[in-house]
């Protein structure tokens, strides 16, 4: 899980990456955290960067750009990803109607509050997660992850999208697809060339896998034994 933390103060910074730390280890959730100390710093970032992150947390106010600029600017840029904005105590401010961050924490922060709202967030984000969102043609599309058979590397930098009714080419790379379904258990990278969904695997080619709509699924030499292990282990969790 990849979450940015963007705070003027090192203190503040060293808080939420203990907070978070602390919350995602009791999880077993891998976690990833970048922290800017401006807003201009975040906005760069995102703009070379071909990975958005899970969470941001940013700083409702800066010397030089305030959070809600920062967030409109992002937002402008495709950003789509969950916005908390941390906030002081003293401080007064009107949140913009065109801005919705998931909630706002308040400064100095506390563990108990950091709690509940991190809760709510994943409550939340696990009801969006049965679905896999992308864009195409500047539209986005959301697939329920049940209709997903796999995903394959396509031309570079393209996905193909392999769907019980459809194949669907977005731009991106497997390994981020791969990292979207690091903690689904159902989904399962086979290689550098594809990501499975194990609830559409339906029998075996010799060492490779065949899938619900007669596709195969070629496993590398040297994953073949762990991928199938898997497999055997998944489909005997499925029968009563």
């Amino acid at each position: 899980m990849l979450i940015y933390i963007c705070e003027e103060l090192e203190n503040d910074i060293l808080q939420l990456k203990h907070f978070l730390s602390t919350f995602f280890q009791e999880k077993g959730v891998n976690l990833e955290v970048v922290s800017f100390s401006s807003g201009e710093e975040l906005s760069e970032h995102d703009r070379q960067s071909k990975r958005q992150p899970d969470l941001l947390f940013l700083n409702y106010h800066f010397d030089s750009k305030n959070g809600i600029e920062t967030a409109k600017e992002l937002q402008n840029m495709g950003y789509q990803s969950a916005i908390i904005l941390t906030v002081s105590s003293e401080e007064t401010f009107t949140p913009a109607e065109d801005i919705k961050p998931l909630y706002y924490l308040w400064k100095p922060f506390d563990y108990s509050h950091f709690i509940h709202i991190m809760e709510q967030y994943c409550s939340i984000t696990q009801k969006k997660q049965q679905y896999f969102s992308f864009i195409r043609k500047k539209k986005e599309i959301s697939i329920p992850f049940a209709d997903i058979l796999f995903f394959e590397t396509g031309l570079p930098h393209t996905v193909i999208l392999h769907t019980i009714s459809e194949n669907v080419v977005f731009r991106g790379a497997l390994s981020e697809v791969a990292d979207y379904f690091h903690n689904v258990d159902n989904f399962l990278p086979v290689g550098r060339s594809f990501v499975i969904n194990l609830n559409h695997v339906t029998g075996r080619l010799r060492n490779d896998l065949i899938m619900s709509d007669g596709s195969i699924v070629q496993i590398p030499l040297r994953k073949q034994e762990d991928v199938l292990q898997v497999v055997k282990h998944w489909k005997k969790e499925e029968t009563p």
